[in-house]
Order: C-alpha cells, then structure tokens, then sequence
C-alpha cells in the first residue's frame, strides 16, 4: 500500500486550541471509525534509526530527501480495535511525502525489519517495499531505535465545497501523551510502559494530511486561531528531550 505525493502539515497546539477548533468545527469534523466510534485510539511505534543517528540529523539538519523506518502496531488492549501492525517506509522529498507499507503480523513485521525473508503471503508489491526495507538495515545499517505511544483522535474534514468537486476530504489528527522509551525495544499492541513524556501535557500535535492544497475555508479558521504549521519530528523530538543525541555531534 503507498501513499503518494501527498502534503502532511503539523501544528504544535495547546489542548484549549484543539477543543476551540474541534466546538467550531463540529458539524464538519467528523470521527474516523476506523479506530473506533470516537475515532479514538492508541499508536504504537517500534522506530529505526543508523548508530550514528542519521534519521535524527537529517531531521534536523533539513536534509530534502531523507527515509524513516517503523514498525507501527495499531490496536486496544481490550480488543474492541483490533490489532493492526505495519511495516512502514516514509520518504521525504522536498517537502512531499510518501508512504510505503506492508500490512501484517506483528511477528512477520519485526522478522522482516530484523532480517528475516518475507513468507509467502507477501505480495509482488510487499516485496519491494521488503527489499527496500533490507537496502534500509544493511546499507544503512538501521537498527531498532526507539518506542514510542501515543493517543490519537482522528477525522476527516467534510465541506460541501470541497465534495462537490470530487475532492476527497481533509483527514485531521490530534496526537496527545506522546511518550518514548529506549530499553524493551519490543512494542505490544496499547503498550503502556512509558514514562518519558515527549510534550507538555497540555499540548498536543494537529497533522492535517490530503493531497492538493488544503481548503481555503479551514486555511482561514486555523488563521484566525493563530495556528500555523512547523517541522516537528515526532522521534527527533523524543531523541531531543531524552538527550540520546548529545552522544552523537551533528
């Protein structure tokens, strides 16, 4: 499955922001069930990185073109989401993303991203994407990084202008208790061994994702809340506030 040439936007929101945004926008915003009848659910991300933390510098640095590997699990611990997992490539290019992932066991995902073969049930296109993830781990030599989980609320952005000219909606996410941890690289679905908190606990990111440009009626109201969008890196951020980059100069 890819995703491509498609903008992703992030906001970095205080939770007052996000509740003004969401009772404005109420009638248009609505929950993507997928994740539940709320659209509300908990990510789990094994991240990859180089030992000399490539996808941290390039981050930062701005470099145009740059990959980020995941294994990412979806999924409540009570079962009422079931679990999902995810081999996920994202590559960057001048200010474009693409999205390259393999649906599947979370076993047959970590195997994967460890350098085991694919099993059979892959498809022609899962395996390119497996042969990318191999370039990944020993040309790159990527190797297990960190965990990360967070909380989502999900939507999509519904405007009668926007459908009637057969443009597919806006989808907006609110990710909030951002936590990461360096030991017990192994992610379970709804993982909640974490104490390194990310955030602020009033704050939380806004991602705004669709392809085109974004619709000038929400570009107005994020406008005129005094919201607008910067680089934030999610794994950068928590590679920052734990200090596992001081060991490593840019």
């Amino acid at each position: 499955m890819d995703t491509a040439d498609r903008f992703e936007y992030k906001f970095l929101i205080r939770r007052s922001q996000r509740d003004e945004l969401l009772g404005q926008l109420a009638a248009q915003l609505l929950p993507d069930t997928h994740g539940g009848s709320d659209g509300h659910y908990p990510i789990i991300s094994l991240y990859y990185d180089a030992p000399d933390l490539r996808c941290y510098w390039d981050n930062w640095r701005g470099v145009p073109s740059r990959r980020k590997l995941r294994v990412r699990v979806y999924g409540s611990e009570d079962g009422a989401i079931p679990p999902t997992s995810f081999i996920e490539v994202k590559h960057k290019a001048d200010g474009r993303g693409v999205k390259r992932r393999i649906q599947t066991t979370l076993a047959q995902a970590l195997a994967v991203t460890q350098g085991a073969s694919p099993d059979a049930s892959f498809s022609a296109h899962d395996l390119r994407i497996a042969e990318e993830v191999h370039r990944l781990r020993t040309l790159e030599q990527f190797r297990p990084s960190c965990v990360m989980r967070y909380d989502r609320h999900a939507y999509f952005l519904h405007l009668p202008e926007e459908a009637a000219l057969g443009r597919e909606p806006l989808r907006v996410t609110f990710d909030h208790d951002i936590a990461v941890r360096f030991d017990d690289l192994t992610p379970v679905v709804d993982d909640r061994k974490f104490n390194q908190y990310v955030l602020p606990a009033d704050h939380c990111i806004m991602e705004v994702k669709g392809a085109g440009s974004v619709p000038y009626a929400f570009a107005a109201r994020l406008s005129q809340l005094k919201l607008s969008p910067r680089q934030f890196s999610k794994y950068s951020e928590g590679l920052r506030v734990a200090g596992r980059h001081l060991s490593l100069a840019a």
